[in-house]
């Protein structure tokens, strides 16, 4: 079903729906300021997901992210594919909270296996009803119509009509059908086929716009003076310590959170190493060494089990032959090569975010939570960084800068450093595992027994790191990464308890 009013109400008799208006879907560029609030977002609409334009250029609408790995090419490979257009008729727009919907972080390798396959649905709808708009339109069956590089052409070759005359400019107004006929693999020209990374060419002749090189009009430039200890809480400050720093606007108290924001980066470096301020003591951690120890003591407040097939414990006992061994996993940082980086604006009352994070609708819930607007005032969108494995620091840098950029009303721009990210980002937890496995004589497992001790809370959702300095209220809807989803085994022993 398609927004085109020559035959659309009779198009409309036949799927049950009537859809009394439309709209045209106006899309702003991917680094614009604000939300288009025309564009819908909701994952069950196809229009969330599809547009073409009146050239019959298709653009995606992507809600996770390519972090370097390749993911933009191959969504565009499924979308060509799937429509029969050609490759570089293809656009994705990702991550931006205002034109894409919620599809879930981008981690775990699921890019494709998840976020692919709705896109490979919602072209396969959209394919279906341009075909069945163009069969009314041309008077040939769709089962006698074919598609050539966007154009539907009878099998006869006497008619044809193209994506952008069919809807060019006008939403789909459909559902996303699940059941929506797939383009045979065996048909298949693009999937499957070497094709060349299509960030490439920008990437290596020093043309692409990475997100430590991004910045809007008028944007000063953060740092944020870190506390000498988790838990250390800041007594006094000093602001004629940096006084005579050429470009600084202003020093930034919320709490326990301390920035410096400057005219230049150097300026906010300077301001930021120069300030004076006075914490309190803290030691709270345990020594390194018995880091181990320290987790295994520790109280236990929460027993999850993840399998339990059979009599794991009996098994054990009853075995030929017993195994155990016990790992260890210190605390670990992600390190990225590239600095966590964001540029944040308010304007009018609402928040534009641009940062590298894998998971920008959930920043947009974080970072409304901490400034206690509405979600519908906050638009996150990705720009391309460093790679990153596991949850690094460009959440953390953003919320740095939405309250440094509250504090001056200007956009602020704040870059980590390496003693932030390697002291400030959300940490990998202290890991320790016990496992057991029982053999009968032949040598075959018969049972499987392990145990994960993980620091309550660590093997979930962490809070932003200027939030919790600020004392502000926080959405924990991300995760730092951790190993607990492993305790699983896939394996099909006859007697598990993990």
């Amino acid at each position: 079903m398609l927004a085109h009013q020559t035959s659309r109400r009779d198009f409309l008799k036949g799927t049950g729906l009537l859809i009394v208006s439309f709209s045209i879907a106006r899309v702003a560029p991917t680094f614009a300021q604000g939300g288009t609030g025309a564009k819908t977002v909701a994952p069950e609409e196809l229009d969330a997901f599809l547009s073409i334009d009146p050239r019959g250029g298709v653009t995606v609408y992507y809600g996770k992210v390519d972090l370097g790995t390749g993911v933009r090419t191959a969504i565009t490979q499924i979308v060509a594919e799937e429509l029969d257009v050609p490759l570089l008729r293809v656009e994705v727009v990702e991550g931006d909270t205002a034109l894409t919907p919620d599809q879930g972080p981008t981690y775990g390798s699921l890019s494709i296996q998840n976020g692919g396959v709705q896109i490979r649905q919602a072209a396969a709808t959209a394919r279906r009803a341009l075909m069945q708009e163009a069969s009314q339109q041309l008077g040939v069956p769709a089962g006698e119509l074919m598609v050539v590089d966007g154009t539907v052409r009878s099998r006869t070759g006497d008619k044809q009509v193209t994506y952008g005359e069919l809807i060019g400019g006008k939403t789909f107004a459909l559902k996303v059908d699940k059941q929506a006929p797939l383009k045979d693999p065996a048909s298949y020209k693009i999937v499957g086929q070497s094709v060349a990374r299509l960030d490439i060419p920008a990437k290596v002749t020093g043309q692409f716009t990475y997100m430590q090189d991004f910045q809007v009009p008028g944007t000063l430039h953060g740092r944020v003076v870190r506390p000498p200890a988790i838990g250390a809480t800041l007594l006094s400050v000093q602001e004629g310590s940096v006084k005579g720093i050429a470009g600084l606007v202003k020093v930034v108290r919320n709490g326990n959170f301390l920035g410096v924001v400057a005219e230049t980066e150097w300026g906010a470096i300077t301001a930021a190493r120069q300030l004076k301020a006075t914490w309190s003591h803290w030691e709270g951690l345990p020594e390194q060494r018995r880091l181990c120890e320290h987790v295994r003591a520790t109280k236990i407040n929460k027993d999850d089990v993840t399998s339990n097939v059979g009599d794991a414990v009996q098994a054990l006992q009853q075995a030929s032959k017993r195994l155990s061994a016990t790992y260890d996993f210190a605390i670990h940082t992600h390190g990225s090569i590239g600095p966590s980086c964001a540029v944040v604006e308010i304007k009018d009352g609402k928040l534009t975010c641009w940062s590298a994070s894998q998971a920008t609708h959930n920043l947009r819930k974080q970072l409304a939570a901490m400034l206690s607007i509405p979600e519908s005032d906050v638009r996150a969108m990705y720009v391309e960084g460093s790679g990153c494995y596991g949850r690094n620091g460009h959440e953390d840098a953003a919320a740095d800068a939405a309250l440094l950029a509250r504090a001056v009303e200007r956009p602020v721009r704040v870059q980590w450093m390496r003693a932030d990210e390697h002291g400030w980002d959300p940490k990998g937890p202290p890991t320790l595992v016990d496992l057991q496995a029982g053999l009968d004589p032949n040598g075959n497992v018969v049972a499987w027994y392990s145990q994960f001790f993980i620091p309550e809370g660590a093997a979930g959702n962490v809070k932003l790191v200027a939030a919790e300095l600020a004392g502000l209220p926080h959405e924990t809807s991300m995760s730092p990464g951790n190993i607990i989803q492993n305790s699983a085994i896939p394996y099909a022993f006859p007697n598990v308890r993990t």
